[in-house]
């Protein structure tokens, strides 16, 4: 079986800066440090039977000021078949130019800037608009990672891809997975209410990871509850499964995972398999495997 991982980071500590990794700055999460080393191509180790065809680098906070940085370290030394996500300030005073550097790079598919609690303020910035059209002109699609419980976050993400015909949207680790003790059904309701809104425009995927952020003990039921759901909302072609490789780490390695994944599956046709684990991936973000 293939594998295309759609969501995954690499940390070359010794070449970039990580600010947000070092234990003086935010987020301040205890088992930050367990996660903060090195980390490249030759930690991704898969059993017998899977084969990483390719993956998808999702910025890392290498260079948050000069994000080409990041992406010309990446194209130097991979060997397996990748494209990237770069990091954007949406709001910055340089954003058109550094969309435009970026674009020029053959690894990069799409852009991220990490919206989360700040979702609405940049959503609805004057220079977001602007941003986001420029990205789609250079066919590069928008990594949106926040809370699709937001209402009001939801809503302006709406507005943009109403405005904006040529940007497409992938929504990062489910849009905040309902796992963990403190989710209430109300908070289920809405999640389910945003995720069809969002599905009705055919320019929005959903990639299915990073569990751990918001559980660090999270279980498979759930995780296969939240899967069932999403392909019933957006349909088989648009969604896709994902390590967020190495915050993965604080629950599964990263053979486990695959391995658990492909098993959580096991109701699904083979051709249904291929598409979560691996075509989908790559289609989304123009990965040639």
């Amino acid at each position: 079986m293939n594998i295309v991982d759609g969501h995954l980071h690499f940390f070359a500590l010794e070449a970039g800066d990580y600010h947000w990794l070092k234990p003086q700055n935010p987020p301040y999460w205890k088992d930050k440090q367990a996660i903060a080393v090195p980390c490249d191509e030759r930690s991704l180790t898969l059993s017998c039977g899977h084969t990483l065809a390719g993956y998808v680098h999702v910025e890392a906070g290498f260079d948050n000021e000069r994000p080409w940085r990041e992406i010309r370290y990446l194209e130097q030394h991979a060997q397996l078949p990748f494209k990237s996500v770069a990091s954007i300030d949406l709001c910055g005073e340089g954003t058109l130019s550094h969309i435009q550097t970026l674009a020029g790079f053959s690894s990069v598919a799409g852009l991220r800037h990490i919206l989360d609690e700040q979702a609405v303020s940049i959503l609805t910035h004057p220079k977001t608009k602007h941003a986001l059209k420029r990205s789609s002109e250079y066919g590069l699609s928008f990594d949106v990672q926040l809370d699709v419980g937001d209402d009001k976050a939801v809503s302006a993400l709406l507005r943009l891809l109403e405005a904006l015909p040529a940007l497409s949207v992938i929504i990062n680790h489910a849009g905040s997975a309902l796992l963990g003790s403190a989710v209430t059904t109300a908070d289920v309701k809405q999640w389910h209410i945003n995720m069809k809104a969002l599905a009705q425009c055919s320019r929005v995927a959903v990639k299915l990871s990073g569990w751990e952020m918001h559980c660090r003990n999270w279980h498979w039921r759930s995780v296969q509850s939240v899967v069932v759901e999403t392909v019933a909302i957006f349909g088989m072609s648009r969604v896709m499964l994902a390590s967020n490789f190495p915050l993965s780490n604080w629950r599964h390695s990263y053979q486990e995972l695959w391995l658990q994944y492909e098993k959580m599956l096991g109701p699904f046709t083979l051709d249904e398999k291929r598409s979560l684990l691996a075509n989908n991936s790559a289609r989304c973000y123009g990965l040639e495997i």
